[in-house]
């Protein structure tokens, strides 16, 4: 936001109380008496008053699960300062029923409503919220919450630092859990392979809660037992070079705030084979290929399709996709131009 063009202080509650400067962007750090995971009825006074001395023309705050702490800063900040605040993925958080639900409920519409605008990756994302009570009029932007400095590394080294030898490489790097649902995609790959004999298939994860259950599925399988490599935990650095390495990256999401995986394949060049949720669909524009969560038989068809292609021309189209909507330049350009125009609207 910076290199764009904006002033930007950020303020951040810390342990310890100090300022530092980078890059020309202020950071102050601000220590109050509250826990370190701020509840959703937190208002710490020290730091709502740092938040109001920057005298800031939009208040971003950082996730939609502070209603109490939006509606102190719009009552320190007044009225001319505009508020956004920005949904990091989950579920809609209020549960509860009957009279209890209803409270939290209106508690959250009230702070939530100080807000001039939300944003989410995609828009279909503020659905379930305003579904159940929570969210009333405020503008809905759309706006990818990140992007990455990864860049995409020689093919060959690459091949050669992870072993890759396969035509195509397939390459999933997430977490092992339900949400993900790697056994869908074991599913799908099971199929699919016999059709694409030379490929080979590395997952990369870190939370292994489903591993016990991923590896007997990849044993008890003679097709993914040969081309399924369970590769685990990686160092940060040395994900270039699964990434350059790989032709296609798959993932079984059924929800996500937004996408860090997708969005640091699609910086390699990495064709993408996902789920058709709101924030992949953002995030992947025409590029590769949708399929339903859950649905093994559509995954089958989205992969095919795309191993069918001309992956040297797809891949060039992923990487012109990320340098026009996903890289951090076109994400705060985007950012800045939907800014002003709350600012604009709010001076009108």
């Amino acid at each position: 936001m910076a290199a764009a063009g904006a002033h930007v202080s950020v303020v951040q509650r810390f342990h310890t109380a100090t300022r530092v400067e980078r890059d020309g962007v202020s950071y102050e750090f601000v220590k109050d008496r509250q826990p370190p995971w701020l509840s959703t009825g937190g208002t710490p006074a020290e730091f709502v008053k740092a938040l109001v001395a920057a005298a800031a023309d939009v208040i971003h705050v950082n996730g939609l699960i502070f209603p109490q702490l939006v509606a102190a800063i719009r009552s320190a900040a007044g009225a001319k300062t505009a508020i956004v605040a920005q949904h990091h993925g989950g579920e809609f958080p209020v549960r509860g029923s009957g009279l209890v639900g209803m409270w939290r409920r209106r508690q959250w519409r009230n702070g939530l409503a100080a807000v001039d605008a939300l944003s989410f990756t995609a828009a279909a994302q503020a659905e379930p919220w305003r579904a159940a009570g929570v969210l009333g009029g405020q503008r809905v932007i759309e706006l990818i919450e990140a992007s990455t400095l990864l860049r995409e590394v020689n093919r060959d080294h690459a091949r050669t630092a992870i072993g890759a030898t396969g035509e195509p490489v397939i390459l999933w790097v997430g977490r092992l859990t339900t949400n993900k649902d790697p056994l869908t995609i074991l599913d799908g790959l099971e199929r699919a392979l016999p059709t694409i004999p030379s490929a080979q298939v590395v997952m990369v994860f870190g939370d292994d809660t489903l591993r016990e259950g991923v590896e007997q599925r990849v044993r008890a399988s003679a097709v993914l037992n040969a081309k399924v490599f369970m590769t685990g935990r990686v160092p940060h650095d040395e994900l270039p070079n699964y990434y350059s390495a790989a032709d296609v990256f798959i993932s079984g999401s059924h929800s996500e705030g937004s996408g860090y995986a997708l969005i640091e394949s699609m910086a390699a060049g990495v064709i993408p084979v996902v789920t058709t949720i709101p924030s992949f669909r953002a995030i992947a524009g025409e590029c590769g290929a949708r399929f339903s969560p859950g649905d093994a038989d559509g995954f089958v068809k989205a992969l095919l399709d795309v191993c069918s292609r001309d992956r040297a021309n797809a891949r060039r189209e992923v990487r012109s996709h990320f340098d026009r909507v996903l890289s951090w330049r076109a994400i705060a350009r985007k950012t800045i131009d939907e800014y002003q125009a709350i600012v604009d609207q709010k001076r009108r």
